[in-house]
């Protein structure tokens, strides 16, 4: 049995030759050589005084596990790593025992990282192979290109053939057709929708509403959010109704049409006519509250509306021009104004409204101008006289308002200053006022052709200024102690009873008394003279 010393050598307990045994009798020192060994660990107290025995790190049974494991790893690697990635899906190769070798391994580096390339693209054209068809697939490519969307899922299922067989480069091949035809295919989305649009709009202009409803569902199924073919769509279902109405509102035009219209000044349509024409216009109007859009029945009501414009406009045109003719201007204006609201700006409504208003202002001034001289027949001078005002204020130009303006005026001034000396004869005291009055009467007694009014005016002027300076016998009374003074005469002096002649009109006496207050005393002399005597006395002492 081997066995090893304290310097690490082996030994073997059948060698014949045995070390001597150490003796316990204690030995001489001796010289110690330091020998290349690892020093050994410090005694451990615990164990005695008895050193371990130091082993190399190579000898250790820790070196020889740390070994072991790594063979495993290793072999792990090599062997068992290979068998978990999955092989191409081949048929199995049997491989005889008998037959198996181990030749020299070949490595293939450039091939490999060309395979490696071929296979990145074509998981890349793969990946833009699906993102394509689901694309596609929600544009619904089945319903407008079968033939050739299918005929692209055939490339893909080669390419995953070639795929699975690790053909890459000819699998990146199919899947690049695959993607070229669905590529072409998203091109012609828009082609697709437009001419989809276009066809349902042709069959709906036609009137083909299951035709056009089709080619409408398609073109939503390419783009869901497509207004046109939501709108077009929506139109269809009530096409057929819309049409049963615009055909109503043609048969109602055409029977107004057919009928008398009237004369050049546009006689009034008679109710069957009237009817057809708002019959019509309530057709088309149905028709666009179920498609607001229908060009048809647009034109429909355009042509109604503009129909009954015209119905409604020489109507009123015809009622201005009766009017007129009926000297009726105030109706006549009001009918032209109508045609006016309803053409605005027509020169035929303008003109008309011209001579209404013309007409108007030429009977009205006329009228006025009758009625003024009618006034001044009457010597109603001031009545004539507002009337020729308001003629100028409408037109200033009036040669014979302005004539009779002038007329009525100093006729009417003249009356005036007659009738106010008529009123207040007394004031004719005054010589001022009895001068003016009689410039007054000359002024009146010079009028040609004078009315019968005008002529009592004068008689009855000229006899107030005769009897204005014909005097009047009057008595004043006194107590012979008063002094006596009469205004515009002079002073009477003192007396008991006196007569004086006078002149008709307003007069004061004043009297005065010494240690007396003094008096006034007002009286009016007229032409029947004084029924009592005017009396001054002072009879308050002061």
């Amino acid at each position: 049995m081997a066995s090893t010393d304290s310097n690490g050598n082996e030994s073997n307990d059948n060698d014949p030759i045995k070390p001597a045994a150490i003796s316990p009798a204690p030995i001489a020192p001796t010289p110690i050589t330091p020998t290349k060994v690892p020093l050994t660990n410090r005694p451990d107290k615990k164990e005695g005084n008895h050193p371990k025995e130091t082993i190399p790190w190579q000898q250790r049974p820790t070196t020889y596990t740390a070994l072991a494991v790594s063979v495993l790893l290793a072999l792990i690697v090599i062997f068992v790593l290979p068998s978990l990635v999955k092989p191409p899906e081949t048929t199995p190769v049997v491989i005889n025992p008998e037959a198996i070798s181990t030749p020299a391994v070949q490595e293939a580096p450039f091939r490999d990282a060309q395979l490696a390339k071929a296979r990145r693209e074509s998981h890349d054209s793969l990946s833009k192979l699906l993102e394509k068809q689901s694309f596609l697939e929600k544009r619904n490519v089945q319903l407008w290109d079968k033939s050739t969307f299918e005929s692209a899922l055939k490339h893909a299922a080669e390419g995953d053939l070639l795929y699975r067989q690790r053909n890459f480069p000819e699998a990146q091949t199919a899947y690049q057709n695959a993607l070229d035809q669905l590529s072409a295919l998203e091109q012609r989305i828009p082609e697709e929708l437009s001419n989809n649009l276009k066809k349902g709009n042709d069959a709906f202009a036609l009137g083909q509403a299951e035709e056009a409803k089709q080619f409408y569902e398609l073109a939503l199924a390419i783009d869901t959010s497509s207004v046109e073919a939501k709108t077009g769509l929506e139109r269809t279902a009530s096409l057929d109704q819309v049409l049963a109405l615009i055909a109503q509102g043609n048969a109602s035009l055409e029977q107004t049409t057919s009928n008398h219209l009237g004369d050049a000044k546009g006689d009034l349509l008679g109710d069957a006519q009237a009817s057809s024409l708002e019959g019509a216009k309530g057709y088309f109007q149905k028709a666009l509250e179920l498609d607001p859009v229908h060009p048809e029945a647009i034109k429909g009501k355009e042509t109604a509306s503009n129909l009954i414009l015209s119905r409604d406009f020489n109507a009123a045109m015809s009622r201005g021009y009766q009017y007129l003719e009926a000297n009726q201007f105030s109706n006549a204006a009001k009918a032209f104004r109508e045609a006016l609201k309803l053409k605005p700006g027509d020169q035929a409504a303008n003109t008309g409204l011209s001579q209404a208003n013309n007409s108007s202002a030429q009977y009205t001034r006329s009228s006025r101008l009758n009625q003024a001289t009618a006034f001044e027949k009457k010597e109603k001078w001031h009545e004539a006289r507002d009337i020729y005002n308001k003629i100028l204020a409408k037109d200033s130009s009036v040669v014979t308002a302005k004539l009779g303006q002038i007329r009525s005026s100093t006729r009417a001034t003249l009356s005036d200053s007659i009738e106010k000396i008529l009123a207040s004869p007394l004031r004719l005291n005054s010589p001022n006022v009895f001068k003016h009055s009689q410039q007054v009467l000359k002024d009146a007694e010079g009028i040609q052709s004078p009315g019968p009014r005008h002529q009592q005016q004068v008689a009855h002027l000229r006899q107030v200024l005769t009897a204005a300076m014909k005097p009047v016998n009057i008595a004043l009374q006194s107590d012979n102690n008063t002094l006596v003074t009469l205004f515009r005469v002079g002073e009477l002096g003192t007396f008991n009873q006196k007569q004086i002649a006078l002149k008709p009109g307003n007069y004061v006496a004043v009297g005065n008394r010494n240690g007396y207050r003094d008096v006034r005393v007002e009286f009016q002399v007229t032409q029947q003279g004084l029924s009592s005597p005017v009396v001054i006395v002072c009879k308050e002492p002061v």
